[in-house]
């Protein structure tokens, strides 16, 4: 099985008694899970196959050495057990357990480029998908390839062969199923949003088949139900997990109860126990119990990661499952029974490494293999230490004032090409966001209005992370005005940005996955007419509205005219006032000259009237005093 560049491994199929693994560097070893011990240790060469990419367990017969009847017992499984290697050249090699070294190599024509899984279908044919989208038939017997067809234009990422419908299982973004007889495709099922790195298979009792499948960037274990009808069909059962699958397993017991196994990145084994025949979609499925294995340490307690998980086959055994923790140079393996009544059951084991260590001096098999380290003898009285900084012996006595300090503790802006800074990308946050799911967060990112900042972003953002994106902003596009102008911007910005990206998608798949935002672009484009026509109208009624209020008129409904008085007078206001002064006799000017001699007359009147009453006084006075003189 293949779970990415880095988890390279796999059981035996007799009962899981060894397991082999691929490191980073392309070391296959091959551990007995029974003694602990590390059985096999192969470095291929890497300018002739390359190193390895994928790895599966097939069973070939063949000549034996002659040995003792003793040494054969101890290894028939070794002798029997064959490992298919797919490198990253695009070649397939088989690897002898008995001679413990490469003892063919298949011909034909290989794949151009890397091997991304590999699997067999235990009747002498392997099955291989590549990164250049194409699947290959290896036949054990000829030695060679006797098939192809194409499976893209997604990269294929995984490949699991389903014996009783006689179909390939592969997994790229999609998980298509291929009838092996025909090479045609005949079912496809959709609902992860990244690649798929782990896959398994598992059938029932009355012969229906399962398809299990994680994705990257996605913390659940889907179930695919294979009929070999049907396109684009959803998920039988949806299992909950912490974190993202490294390693899956499955089995179904002769009861109908199925038991699922998956390795996260965080090292802990979840168990799900589940009814073959009663699987829903409408809910999900949380596992039944946790396994999370700690160090046994007197100070710190300390994590240490699963690797890989399996389930026994043994009927004496079957209630127990089979672990192996540590680091990948060494492995530590055991059978463990569950506490179903727990949701978490710890298991508190010594570190694999301080086990090596305490056995440093003893001769175990494989310990020098394993650690690959060596200490040089050296002689304690003959070492001279050298500092590589020379030591000054003079105290220097810091005189800078605390102000200058602040000044240099100043943060510079870093600065890409243009003058953008670096700071406005929000790539981080947004990938946080997107693989967490954090609405809240998503909201925060996409509300963002400055289209620097929106094309800062996209321009760093990963590969992966463009469909979650466009998931998210479908769900914007339904929403209210504000977030609808928001994922229109990043909507634009994110098509112009990573064009290559999709139109490297099936047309299909491209449709599928833009649905939303077409529907949504093209409902508002059928509406957009009736909008204008209201829009129009308001607007009209708004103008009219401006325009009475303006009208001229203060709180006593008077009309008011501003004139300037230094506005100069124009001609025709001239020559007006000139005719008016040339014609003397007109109606207006006599009017005007009766009116004026009215007013004299009647202030004629008002003054011999005045002149009368002060007469009368005077001569009334005289008369007062006459009288009192004669008294």
């Amino acid at each position: 099985m293949s779970l990415g560049k880095k988890h390279v491994l796999g059981f035996s199929p007799n009962g899981g008694q060894l397991f082999a693994s691929v490191d980073e560097q392309g070391v296959l070893r091959i551990w007995n899970t029974e003694t602990n011990t590390l059985y096999q240790e192969f470095t291929p060469n890497l300018q002739l196959s390359g190193s390895c990419t994928a790895l599966t367990w097939v069973s070939v017969a063949g000549s034996r050495p002659k040995k003792s009847r003793k040494s054969l017992q101890a290894q028939d499984a070794g002798d029997q057990l064959h490992i298919a290697l797919g490198t990253y050249k695009g070649s397939v090699v088989i690897y002898s357990l008995a001679e413990g070294k490469i003892s063919r190599t298949l011909i034909g024509d290989s794949h151009d480029g890397p091997v991304t899984s590999i699997t067999y279908d235990n009747a002498g044919h392997l099955y291989t998908v590549g990164a250049d989208c194409r699947v290959v038939v290896w036949s054990l017997t000829d030695e060679r390839s006797i098939a192809e067809w194409q499976v893209g234009p997604e990269k294929p990422q995984n490949i699991v062969y389903l014996q009783k419908s006689g179909t390939l299982a592969i997994g790229s973004r999609q998980l298509k199923v291929y009838d092996i007889n025909t090479k045609e495709l005949v079912e496809t099922f959709t609902g992860h949003s990244g690649e798929i790195n782990t896959i398994s298979s598992v059938a029932s009792t009355d012969g229906t088949e399962f398809v299990l499948t994680t994705a990257k960037m996605e913390r659940v274990i889907c179930f695919w139900k294979i009929d070999k009808k049907g396109k684009n069909k959803a998920s039988a059962c949806t299992l909950l997990m912490e974190d993202l699958a490294y390693c899956l397993t499955s089995e179904v017991r002769d009861d109908g109860q199925l038991r699922v196994a998956s390795v996260t990145r965080n090292g802990i084994i979840h168990i799900y126990l589940l009814n073959v025949n009663s699987l829903s979609a409408e809910k999900f499925v949380k596992p039944k119990v946790s396994l999370q294995i700690v160090s046994d340490g007197a100070e710190i307690v300390e994590p240490l990661l699963a690797v890989a998980a399996h389930f026994v086959t043994d009927s004496n055994r079957s209630h127990e499952i089979l672990f192996g923790y540590g680091s990948r140079q060494q492995l530590q393996f055991e059978r463990f029974t569950p506490n179903y009544g727990e949701k978490l059951n710890v298991i508190v084991r010594a570190d694999p490494k301080k086990r090596y260590a305490k056995k440093k001096g003893k001769e175990q098999p494989g310990y020098q293999a394993a650690t690959k380290v060596q200490k040089p003898i050296v002689n304690q009285k003959n070492v001279e230490y050298n500092n590589a900084l020379p030591i000054s012996q003079k105290k220097v006595q810091n005189e800078v004032p605390m102000e200058a300090r602040l000044e240099h503790l100043k943060i510079q802006e870093t600065k890409l090409s243009g003058g953008k800074l670096l700071t406005q990308s929000k790539t981080q946050l947004l990938m946080q966001a997107l693989h967490s799911k954090d609405q809240a967060m998503i909201q925060a990112v996409l509300s963002t209005q400055d289209p620097e900042t929106i094309q800062l972003t996209l321009d760093r953002l990963p590969l992966d992370y463009v469909n979650p994106l466009i998931n998210e902003i479908s769900i914007l596009l339904q929403g209210k005005h504000a977030s609808v102008r928001s994922a229109l911007r990043w909507l634009q910005a994110l098509t112009s940005t990573h064009t290559s990206v999709l139109l490297s998608e099936d047309k299909e798949a491209l449709r599928e996955k833009m649905a939303v935002c077409l529907g949504v672009a093209e409902q508002r484009m059928h509406c957009l007419s009736e909008a204008l026509q209201i829009t129009g109208r308001v607007n009209l009624i708004i103008n009219q509205m401006k325009r009475n209020a303006v009208n001229h008129l203060n709180d006593n409904n008077a009309l008011i005219l501003d004139e300037d008085p230094d506005e100069p007078q124009s001609e025709a206001e001239k020559n007006w006032s000139d005719l008016e002064e040339d014609q003397p006799d007109s109606p207006k000017s006599t009017l005007e000259d009766e009116l004026m001699a009215d007013d004299d007359l009647a202030s004629d009147d008002d003054l011999a009237t005045d002149d009368d009453l002060a007469t009368d006084d005077g001569n009334a006075d005289a008369d007062t005093d006459s009288d009192v003189s004669k008294e």
